[in-house]
C-alpha cells in the first residue's frame, strides 16, 4: 500500500501548450503529483490567509459578525465617559455655587478646604458666636485678596455701561476699599424697587445677619453684582434675570444697616471694582 502511494506521488505529469493551427508545442510543464498537491495546499493557505486578513480589517463591517457589537460597545464606552465628565462638571459647579452661597449667608461650610493656621488669629469667642462667624466669613469673602490687589487696576471693558440699580436716590457713601467699603450706598425712599443692572443668573438670594436680605447675580465675563440690606427679595437661586428686572425692595435689614439704603457692590474676576465706573449715576 505504501509503495503504491509513494509510486503515485512520484509519478510525473506533463502539461503541454500547443498552437491550435499547427499543433506546435509552445511550452511544456512537468511536475509530480506531490508537487501538484503541495502547490494546491499553498494556494489554498494563501487564499485563506488573505481572506482572513481582509475580513478582520478592511472588510470587517461586511464579514465579521462581531463588528456591530464591537462598535456598539465602543460607542457605549465613549457615551459613558462623556456622561461621567458632565456629572463631574455639574458637581463641581454645584459645589462652587454652594460654597459662595454659604460664605455669603454667613454659615459654616465643612466641605470647604481651609488651612487650620488661618483660624489661629480668630478670637476664642468667635467659634461660639453666630455674629462673629457671620462677620468672619463675610470678611473672608470680601478680603480674600490682598488690599493692593483690590486697589490694582483690573482688565475690564471700559465701554461696559450698566443700568443703575435704583431710579432715584443719592450716594451717601462712596467706594473706598481702604476702609473695607467695597461698594457704594444709595439712600432712597423706603420700599424703592431695586433692579438688576445687567442680564445674568441669581447666584444667591437669602438673609444674612450682617447684611440682611442679600441678592447676588452672576453676569457674563465673570462679573458679579451684589445688593444688600433689602426688605424683600423676589428672585430665587438659579433664576435668570434681564436688565431692569425688579429683584428686591430697598430696606433697612442687617446689623450693618443704619437706615433705608442699598449697598451695591461689583466683583470682576474675583476682584472688587468701583461700581461708579460702570453705572450712569
Amino acid at each position: 500500500m505504501k509503495s503504491n502511494i509513494s509510486k503515485w506521488l512520484k509519478s510525473r505529469l506533463e502539461v503541454v501548450f500547443r498552437n491550435k493551427r499547427d499543433f506546435r508545442e509552445i511550452s511544456i510543464f512537468q511536475f509530480s503529483n506531490l508537487t501538484l498537491i503541495s502547490f494546491i495546499f499553498l494556494l489554498i493557505s494563501f487564499v485563506f490567509l488573505v481572506s482572513f486578513f481582509l475580513s478582520t480589517t478592511l472588510l470587517s463591517m461586511w464579514f465579521d459578525p462581531r463588528y456591530a457589537q464591537k462598535k456598539s460597545n465602543e460607542e457605549l464606552v465613549a457615551l459613558s465617559n462623556s456622561i461621567d465628565s458632565l456629572i463631574n462638571e455639574s458637581k463641581i459647579k454645584d459645589q462652587y455655587i454652594e460654597n459662595i452661597t454659604t460664605i455669603l449667608s454667613g454659615k459654616e461650610n465643612n466641605t470647604l478646604d481651609y488651612n487650620k493656621n488661618d483660624y489661629l488669629n480668630i478670637p476664642q469667642n468667635t467659634q461660639s458666636s453666630y455674629d462673629a462667624i457671620d462677620s468672619f466669613f463675610r470678611k473672608q469673602f470680601e478680603s480674600n485678596l490682598l488690599n493692593d490687589e483690590l486697589l490694582s487696576p483690573t482688565n475690564y471693558n471700559q465701554d461696559l455701561l450698566l443700568m443703575s440699580p435704583v431710579s432715584s436716590g443719592i450716594i451717601s457713601s462712596s467706594y473706598d476699599p481702604n476702609k473695607n467699603h467695597f461698594g457704594i450706598d444709595f439712600v432712597c425712599k423706603y420700599e424703592e424697587p431695586i433692579k438688576t443692572t445687567y442680564d445674568g443668573t441669581v447666584l444667591f438670594s437669602s438673609w444674612t445677619r450682617d447684611s440682611g436680605y442679600v441678592v447676588s447675580i452672576i453676569h457674563p465675563n465673570n462679573l458679579i453684582s451684589m445688593y444688600k440690606h433689602n426688605s424683600k427679595v423676589f428672585v430665587d437661586v438659579g433664576q435668570s434675570v434681564k436688565t431692569g428686572d425688579v429683584i428686591a425692595i430697598i430696606g433697612n435689614t442687617g446689623n450693618l444697616s443704619s437706615g433705608p439704603h442699598l449697598h451695591f457692590e461689583l466683583w470682576l474676576d474675583g476682584k472688587s471694582v468701583n461700581p461708579s465706573e460702570f453705572i450712569s449715576l
